[in-house]
């Protein structure tokens, strides 16, 4: 279901019944902000750029339309581990890169992966980096409130979900970080109150 719901790729911009609205990652820029401190601008330019293509690497493979013979070098490690979490943890996904919104907070967001784990519905965040940050937490838990509300044909109003962080490291092995803090949702929607006040006042 996109109705309503529109992004602008080259702007990372969503509109929600013409309106535009927050993203998830920008909401939590305030939460974010510190674990990055001091990095440089540059480097974190490349490796939001290789995490963008890591992820376009994974949609591509759930649907089934990879070009391996094409691929950059550099994905290859990556590629290679998000199969062999397929093969070892048994995930069947149902959507990847799937666009969620809020009408009732005015957010919008796009979930990794969505399917079943362990016979239990599961929301996953594809991380290539060395560590997962503490707004991974919050992060999942925006993209549980918009999935429920946007998408009810893939997940019942009182269906249990799982949330996790998938990590990939290059040359390493794959982890899965259960995400269980029941406070993340109370923080992102703060984050969310906080973005909020500042694009009212600040502007």
């Amino acid at each position: 279901m996109t109705a309503g719901l529109l992004f602008d790729e080259e702007r990372h911009a969503y509109t929600l019944d013409g309106q535009p609205v927050p993203g998830v990652t920008s909401i939590l820029k305030s939460v974010s902000a510190g674990a990055y401190a001091g990095v440089d601008p540059e480097v974190m330019a490349r490796a939001s750029a290789l995490g963008t293509a890591v992820h376009k690497v994974i949609e591509l493979d759930v649907r089934g339309v990879l070009d391996e013979d094409a691929l950059d070098p550099q994905l290859v490690p990556y590629l290679a581990q998000w199969r062999e979490f397929l093969q070892q943890s048994g995930f069947q996904p149902l959507v990847s890169e799937h666009r969620v919104a809020s009408r009732r907070y005015g957010f919008a967001g796009t979930l990794d992966l969505l399917g079943w784990l362990n016979d239990k519905l599961a929301l996953i965040d594809a991380k290539r980096v060395v560590r997962v940050m503490p707004a991974t937490g919050p992060q999942t838990a925006g993209y549980e409130l918009a999935l429920r509300e946007w998408s009810p044909e893939l997940i019942g109003q009182d269906q249990p979900l799982d949330r996790f962080a998938l990590q990939l490291v290059p040359n390493g092995r794959w982890r899965l970080h259960p995400m269980k803090d029941r406070t993340d949702s109370r923080t992102f929607l703060a984050a969310l109150t906080v973005h909020q006040f500042n694009v009212r006042h600040y502007a």
